[in-house]
């Protein structure tokens, strides 16, 4: 068994992952409701679940924008694009991931299209109308 303490930023990796375990990565990200936290537009050469654990936020899987909520299960197949493009509301939104096995011949990294997409992005917080 093995014990991961994603609020100590711990996440599952090559390093500690137990053997037969066929999950390639797994952990927790934050970003704050303060407009400070940067994320990059990427994608994979694996398939990824996103969790969304707490908060509220704007995705952008491929084309289509998303608006997530606590609860929210996202998927991103490989090859697809995503990014997070707002933090929505006064709660930092905490997300946990969870990536498939990598195919032969993956590298299992952020893969991006342009030196922009690389470059993380500020991701504001926008207001909730109530």
């Amino acid at each position: 068994m093995t014990l991961i303490r994603t609020a100590s930023n711990e996440k599952l990796n090559a390093a500690n992952r137990p053997p037969g375990c066929p999950v390639h990565s797994a952990g927790r990200f934050r970003l704050r409701a303060t407009g400070t936290s940067r994320f990059d537009r990427h994608y994979h050469d694996f398939d990824e679940f996103w969790f969304v654990a707490s908060g509220a936020g704007t995705f952008v899987i491929g084309d289509t924008v998303h608006q997530v909520q606590p609860g929210d299960i996202v998927y991103t197949p490989a090859g697809v694009e995503h990014d997070i493009v707002a933090v929505s509301g006064e709660q930092d939104l905490e997300v946990f991931w969870l990536s498939c096995p990598l195919p032969s011949g993956a590298d299992g990294r952020h893969l991006h299209r342009t030196p922009e997409d690389a470059a993380k992005h500020q991701v504001p917080s926008r207001v909730v109308p109530t």
